[in-house]
Order: structure tokens, then sequence, then C-alpha cells
């Protein structure tokens, strides 16, 4: 019964309090309200101090890292000096280099012109000396084939008597010198060496060289004895390598050829026309081309 009375006095009281208009309950919104006014002092201090913690750390931050650059710089410094001691010093030795070489460039162009003028030089002047030698053998002939010691000690007169035996000539020729090419001796079973005859006159050499053409092959105890001028040796060289072309010339007997001095082939065909080789090998190929 206690307990009915007690619940109906709570809900008649709770209808006189929701009776009464001018007392009104605290709302949520009041209660942000209050609260935000309580907190924004709080909060600003919060802000500041976490901004002057903020500026601290980036202070101590920007030192710290003034501090490293500092130090790199420094380091980096220290190690570039040496590098620029060694680039200074390679560039001035680059310097010196292509000043050298300049020079260098300079002299070899003027010792180049100097060679070549040394050499044209040395071309004429043995040009001269070639032509000089060989205009002092053109009284010269070769005699081959002359078995050693016959000459005796009067070569000179044994190789009158024999030219004038062999060519079937009215007198002896009147020769200035006759000797054996300056030589060893050789031994038994090898060629004899060969006679350098000097004539006094030319005409008479022509003649010699004539006579022996014309009485081919030449014959003296038994053995083939044979005349030729005496050319120098670069001469000699350059007439020998027509000997092939020569020989093939020789069957054919329409065709005239003759090697000129010092050393140029002259073809004359049958028809008439003469042609002139210095190279041999352009001879054998009109020879091969042209002679039938």
């Amino acid at each position: 019964m206690s307990n009915v009375r007690q619940k109906r006095e709570t809900t008649g009281v709770g209808r006189k309090a929701s009776l009464l208009p001018d007392q009104a309950l605290p709302t949520t919104d009041d209660a942000n309200v209050a609260s935000s006014t309580l907190d924004a002092p709080l909060l600003q201090s919060m802000m500041d101090s976490l901004k002057s913690d903020i500026f601290v750390k980036i202070d101590a931050l920007s030192a710290s890292l003034r501090s490293e650059i500092s130090s790199v710089r420094q380091e980096l410094k220290s190690s570039i000096e040496p590098l620029q001691r060694t680039v200074d010093a390679h560039e001035e030795t680059v310097r010196d280099l292509e000043r050298a070489a300049t020079d260098h460039s300079t002299r070899i162009d003027e010792l180049e012109s100097t060679v070549s003028m040394l050499t044209s030089q040395v071309k004429r002047l043995d040009d001269k000396c070639e032509d000089l030698e060989g205009r002092s053998r053109r009284n010269n002939i070769r005699v081959l084939g002359v078995p050693e010691g016959l000459e005796g000690p009067r070569a000179t007169d044994f190789v009158a008597q024999l030219l004038q035996d062999l060519l079937g000539l009215n007198e002896k020729p009147l020769l200035d010198r006759a000797h054996r090419i300056l030589r060893e001796k050789p031994k038994e079973g090898t060629p004899p060496r060969p006679f350098v005859v000097r004539v006094h006159f030319f005409h008479i050499r022509s003649l010699i060289l004539q006579r022996a053409g014309e009485k081919s092959p030449l014959l003296y105890k038994g053995r083939r004895i044979s005349l030729f001028p005496d050319y120098t040796s670069s001469v000699a060289k350059k007439r020998a390598a027509f000997g092939a072309v020569k020989r093939t010339l020789r069957s054919y007997p329409n065709v005239k050829f003759g090697l000129l001095f010092p050393a140029t082939l002259r073809i004359t065909m049958p028809d008439g026309p003469s042609h002139r080789f210095e190279d041999p090998a352009a001879a054998t190929d009109f020879v091969n081309k042209n002679c039938k």
C-alpha cells in the first residue's frame, strides 16, 4: 500500500512540475556554448605553446641543416681544391702542348718543303750523274765468253786482235784499254769474266757492234763470243726487261724492232706505222694484240 501511495505522489509531483510555465530545463546547445566559452583561453594557450614548440624545432632543424651544409661545403671545398690545382696544371700543360704542336707543325711544314726541294735536287743530280756515266761509256763494249787466261799480260792487244779476227776487220781497232771486270777470278766450270773494252773512236765502236750483229753467232776456239754495248747498271736493267718481248718479236719476220737508248722499244709494223714503248708490259700487250 505504501508503494502505491509513493508512486501516486511521485506522479502528482511530476504533473505539478510540468504545469509550471516559467521554469524551463537547460538545452544541449546552451551547454556547448558554455563549454566553448570556458575552453577558448585554454585552446589559445595550447595553440601558442604548440606554435612555440614548432618554431623552436624548426629553428633547431634549420641551425642543424646550416651546420651540416657548411660542413659539407667545407669538405667539398677541401676536396675540390686539389682537383682544381690539378686541372689548372693540366690546362697549363695543354697550353704548352698546343704551343709545341703549333711550333712543330710549322717546323714540319718547313722540313717537308725542304725535303721536297732536296728530293727534286737529288733526282736532278742523279739523272745528271746517270747521263754523265752513260756518256763516259759511249765508246765502251763488253765482250763475253772469252776463256780466262787467254789474254796473257797484254789484254788490250789480245782483244784488238780478237775483234779483227772475229769480225773480219781490215785492221786492228784502236783500243784505249781492255780489262776483265773487277771481281774474283771464277772457279773452274763457271762462266768467265767479261771484258770491258774502250774503243778510241765512236764510229769504230759502232762498226764493231754492227759487224757483230751481222756475223752472229761469233765463235772463237769452239766457244761462242758475244758483244754488247757497255751500259750503266740501271740502264742495263731497264733494257733487260724487254728481253721477253724481243724474243717474241723475232718470230715475226715482217715486224721490225729496235731498242733505243736508254730503254725505249721501237716496233715498226709491216704496213708502216711505228710505235714506241717504255713499259715492257705495254709492249707485250701490243705485240699480242697486233702481231699475228
